[in-house]
């Protein structure tokens, strides 16, 4: 998404197809939920009378990069419209000087294409991070933990090294995808996979030579769930003498593990589920044949009927299952007389079909004392 300062419709139009395709493929620049922003537009041109509202045709793109915001002023000139834009980089990176005769969205602008603004960012940015790579070599510690990162070849790298008050290298943020298969992840019901649907790692040294490392995780939001929330997520730490391409690597295999935990998972409490139907037949009341997180059954002993809800954790085998009893006849507070069992014999070890069959066994033994609490404890 990108904020625009004005409306659309105060471009000029020979312009303003390129904003609306900025706006289109913005997604092509974020490595996370954040947005570009259109600010300060300019008109080249003075109105030919005063009743005249001009119409932009220069403004400033503030593009997130690195968990910073780097600001480049984009400048048409409609008066020569058929020609690439001129752009002016903020003061911090005055330096950056692109070659422009080997920029082809430059080189071969095509005016008619109104994804030509577009393709120009993106190779800008790409001659960007070069740029900033190149600023990290004149220090030895953080040229090698930058050759260490690039020989991984990393999705969408983004790179900044700041300036400190004394003009010498200060904090460096950097921040890339994950090559992390998230496909065997089961989607929530409610979720729409986003375009980018990519984990991104951002580290922050305070300077090089630093081992004080500031790292930050970013997922997309069905993975986050699935793996407990925010709340729950605990990558690991980087330790003295590690190599940034080495904390890369360590935290893409630790979040390719979780989703093997959680695809494997999944298809544990399938067949687990699928073998406990078969110990009851025909008593199924419902189930959940997504996640295969939940299990109710309608359960008859000796002509007293009950219904049985079985839940299963998300990180089963790891954890048993939990079994609630609930009686058909009974009331207790008003609610159906019901009894929890979370404390049952379990191995993770065990096959599906001898989880299923001791859950079985379990179930059957509990049903004579839940009857007969069932009766004395019921609202009389």
């Amino acid at each position: 998404m990108v904020a625009v300062f004005e409306s659309l419709r105060s471009f000029d139009p020979k312009v303003r197809p390129y904003l609306e395709s900025l706006m289109e493929n913005s997604s092509k620049f974020m490595l996370i939920d954040q947005c570009l922003k259109v600010t300060d537009p300019l008109s080249g041109l003075l109105p030919s009378n005063e009743n005249q509202v001009p119409k932009y045709d220069r403004f400033k793109l503030r593009i997130p990069y690195a968990q910073q915001t780097i600001t480049w002023e984009i400048i048409f000139d409609v008066a020569h419209w058929k020609e690439p834009p001129d752009f002016i980089f903020e003061t911090d990176s005055s330096d950056f000087c692109p070659p422009l005769e080997k920029i082809n969205s430059l080189v071969c602008w095509d005016w008619k294409d109104r994804d030509s603004l577009v393709n120009l960012l993106e190779e800008l940015l790409i001659l960007y991070t070069h740029y900033q790579l190149e600023r990290a070599g004149v220090d030895e510690k953080l040229k090698n933990h930058m050759s260490s990162l690039t020989a991984m070849s990393p999705e969408s790298l983004q790179v900044i090294i700041n300036k400190s008050e004394t003009g010498n290298i200060g904090t460096v943020n950097v921040i890339a995808n994950l090559d992390v298969d998230f496909s065997k992840i089961p989607l929530a019901e409610s979720f729409i996979p986003l375009a980018c649907d990519c984990a991104s790692l951002h580290v922050c040294f305070p300077f090089p030579g630093s081992s004080n490392l500031h790292s930050q995780l970013f997922l997309p939001p069905h993975v986050e769930k699935a793996l407990g929330g925010s709340n729950s997520l605990r990558i690991q730490g980087f330790q003295r003498g590690m190599l940034l391409g080495d904390y890369f690597n360590a935290v893409t295999l630790q979040l390719k593990k979780q989703v093997d935990t959680l695809s494997d998972g999944l298809d544990i409490r399938k067949d687990f589920v699928s073998a406990l139907l078969l110990q009851f037949p025909g008593s199924v009341l419902e189930y959940d044949s997504k996640k295969f997180l939940k299990v109710v059954l309608l359960l008859e002993w000796n002509d007293f009927f009950f219904s049985l809800i079985v839940n299963l954790p998300k990180i089963f085998p790891l954890e048993p299952p939990s079994y609630t009893f609930k009686s058909v006849y009974h009331d207790q507070n008003s609610s159906p007389y019901t009894e929890e069992h979370d404390e049952i014999p379990w191995s993770p070890r065990w096959t599906s079909n001898e989880m299923a069959r001791r859950a079985s066994e379990y179930i059957l033994g509990a049903i004579k004392n839940f009857q007969r609490m069932s009766v004395t404890s019921c609202d009389k």
